[in-house]
């Protein structure tokens, strides 16, 4: 994430998602100088970055979006091989593959306006160099975690809005370049507002993109809001996973994390949709969670009110118990939900 205060976003990761601060980097390097931390919770790496001077490309990219995930970075066993690959399949290439105290490391351009995958093969001898990026060291101990943790486990998908007719260039790049297919795809309709919808994922099974745009055919919605605010496409959410939703919901509630609010007409309706396989309806009305279901399984959601000063960014907490893409009311319960607040935000608008 590139930011205006470092330390304050990494605090409130701390503070309200239980993340801890691992390794910390700052200095001078080719792109500027700049400031990092690197927050860690379960299998969940983020790294909040604030530019410390006009050069490093985290002070444009706070000045067109406000706060905002700049980088989606992808690991692998051989950041040459991949990056050569990638290249022969008509990659955008930012950076070429450099060595760096024992990472290898090249960047690319994503599918998503000014957002770039920086690629990651990791040193041998990780356990000696625990950051995760080359240039970081350890930072302090902060003690135990406390006990009532999240429990939050893995970054389930990425969310992103692109604009009208850019869904499926944004898509096919990744199919192209990174062998990705398609796992769910849906328009939406709500009234005279569409959203046309995309997940990719990667054939290792662990990197899911789902994409969203306005439809050309209809009003824009809150996508076409997310576009003007954040000035362009950019990732809309992240997902963390967890193993148990109700309880996860429970803690981050007592640690100050707001979510959005579920009318109780959907829990009255829900039992006509879905035999529910681990929660009560009332359990699930009483936290706010949503539930769904494709071929697989059941997965139960809930996301998060935004806090960004622009109305973009925000999180979803998701638990899968068996579902392995997104059933049908998933990505309707999440437009319908954002739809709600962009309402109660309704005379905010950027300046």
């Amino acid at each position: 994430m590139y930011v205006g205060d470092a330390p304050s976003v990494a605090a409130d990761f701390v503070d309200g998602y239980g993340f801890e601060v691992f390794a910390t980097a700052e200095g001078h390097g080719p792109e500027g100088a700049a400031r990092s931390l690197a927050l860690r919770h379960g299998g969940i790496v983020l790294v909040v970055t604030e530019a410390l001077d006009s050069a490093h490309p985290a002070a444009g990219f706070v000045e067109r979006h406000g706060d905002g995930i700049a980088d989606i970075a992808l690991t692998g066993a051989d950041v040459r091989a991949a990056f050569r690959h990638a290249v022969e399949r008509s990659a955008v290439v930012l950076t070429e593959p450099a060595e760096r105290d024992g990472y290898v490391t090249a960047v690319l351009a994503s599918g998503f306006d000014d957002v770039r995958h920086t690629l990651v093969q990791r040193p041998e001898d990780e356990r000696e160099r625990p950051g995760p990026l080359p240039g970081f060291v350890p930072a302090p101990e902060a003690g135990p975690a406390p006990a009532e943790s999240p429990e939050l486990t893995l970054l389930d998908h990425i969310a992103v809005s692109v604009r009208t007719g850019e869904l499926a260039d944004s898509t096919t790049y990744y199919e192209r370049v990174f062998g990705f297919h398609t796992v769910y795809e849906e328009l939406m309709v709500q009234g005279t507002e569409a959203m046309d919808s995309k997940a990719v994922r990667n054939a290792a099974g662990d990197v899911t993109f789902t994409v969203l745009a306005p439809s050309a055919d209809h009003d824009a919605g809150h996508i076409g809001d997310f576009l003007e605010r954040h000035g362009s496409g950019g990732i809309h959410h992240l997902a963390f996973a967890t193993e148990d939703i109700a309880t996860s919901i429970a803690r981050l509630t007592k640690r100050g994390v707001n979510f959005l609010e579920t009318p109780d007409v959907y829990y009255e309706r829900l039992a006509d949709r879905l035999t529910l396989a681990r929660y009560s309806a009332a359990e699930l009305r009483e936290a706010g969670i949503l539930a769904d279901e494709d071929h697989d399984g059941q997965l139960f959601q809930i996301f998060t009110r935004t806090t960004h000063p622009r109305r973009t960014l925000f999180f979803e907490i998701i638990e899968r118990l068996g579902a392995d893409t997104f059933g049908s009311g998933n990505v309707r319960a999440l437009y319908e939900a954002v739809q709600a607040e962009r309402s109660d935000g309704s005379q905010e608008r950027v300046q």
